[in-house]
C-alpha cells in the first residue's frame, strides 16, 4: 500500500473559450476540489494537496469538464502507477473526448 499525494494540477490548454470548471474523480468518485468545481485556464496550475492510500496498481483518475445545462464532459484521464519507485512524477492527461483541445497536466507523488 503506498500513500499518494497529488500535488498540481495544471493546464497547457483550456477546453472552452473560457475557463474550464473541472474536478477529478477516481473509481467513480468525486476527489478533488471540495466545491464543485475549479475554474482553470490556460497557463494556470493549481496547487491541490490531496492524499490518499492505495494499493499499487496502476490508478485512472478522470477529469471532467462541469455544465450548468448538459451532461458534465470527460475531459481526459491520468494513469499513475503508485507500485516501485517512490518519488514525484508527473503524469500527462489522456483526451477521451475526440474534438477536445484539452492539454493538462497531474503532478503527484507516491511515498510508503
Amino acid at each position: 500500500m503506498a500513500t499518494i499525494k497529488l500535488r498540481s494540477l495544471q493546464c497547457i490548454l483550456n477546453d472552452e473559450v473560457d475557463k474550464d470548471e473541472v474536478y477529478l474523480k477516481l473509481d467513480g468518485k468525486k476527489i478533488w476540489p471540495s466545491g464543485l468545481y475549479k475554474q482553470i485556464n490556460s497557463g494556470d496550475k493549481v496547487d491541490m494537496n490531496l492524499s490518499f492510500e492505495h494499493s499499487d496498481e496502476k490508478m485512472r483518475i478522470e477529469l471532467w469538464d462541469f455544465d450548468f445545462l448538459s451532461k458534465n464532459d470527460l475531459l481526459g484521464s491520468f494513469t499513475i502507477t503508485p507500485g516501485g519507485e517512490r518519488g514525484a512524477f508527473t503524469a500527462n492527461m489522456m483526451l477521451e473526448r475526440e474534438g477536445s483541445t484539452a492539454s493538462y497536466m497531474l503532478e503527484w507523488e507516491a511515498r510508503e
